[in-house]
């Protein structure tokens, strides 16, 4: 009988698919939120539902935001709307290494900010754990409008979901 064979590591690449799902996920989210306030109202999911050619009952709504609605708002943030839909991603290591770096990219560019695959690398190549081109990739990944920068508060929320 063959001895098993161990398991091979997850490659980055399969971390990078994951990161841009959750960035389609995040542009959906934006397309959901029709006033552009941060929050998703059961009137706009039915909305957006109807549009996609969903006949949704009141009702029907209502339990998906329900089950959504972590802080019983009665209504979905982001954070909110990425847990839901990322419930079974398991980003590994990567999110482990995304975590950590948060607190230092706020350091880095305050908490206001926007970061670049550099600044990540600032942070993440100092200890070993990434190279420039790994940075490069994870922002190119969740870079929505293509200026090469994701905000803090995106990549908070991102990892956030994902944990």
């Amino acid at each position: 009988m063959a001895a098993p064979q161990p398991s091979q590591p997850r490659s980055l690449c399969t971390d990078f698919e994951v990161l841009s799902y959750i960035n389609s996920l995040m542009e959906v989210f934006k397309s959901f939120d029709s006033n552009n306030d941060g929050l998703i109202t059961s009137d706009e999911l039915r909305g957006v539902l109807g549009s996609l050619g969903y006949n949704t009952s009141e009702r029907e709504v209502k339990e998906m935001m329900r089950q959504g609605d972590t802080d019983r708002d009665g209504l979905l943030s982001l954070h909110e709307f990425l847990e839901i839909n990322t419930r079974e991603l398991d980003l590994g290591d990567l999110a482990d290494l995304l975590q950590a770096a948060v607190p230092a990219l706020g350091r880095e560019v305050g908490n206001d900010e926007a970061v670049t695959g550099e600044e990540l690398y600032n942070v993440l190549g100092s200890t070993g754990s990434a190279s420039m081109e790994d940075c490069m990739d994870i922002i190119a990944c969740l870079d929505g409008d293509g200026d090469g920068a994701v905000s803090l508060e995106d990549l908070q929320c991102i990892v956030q979901a994902l944990l």
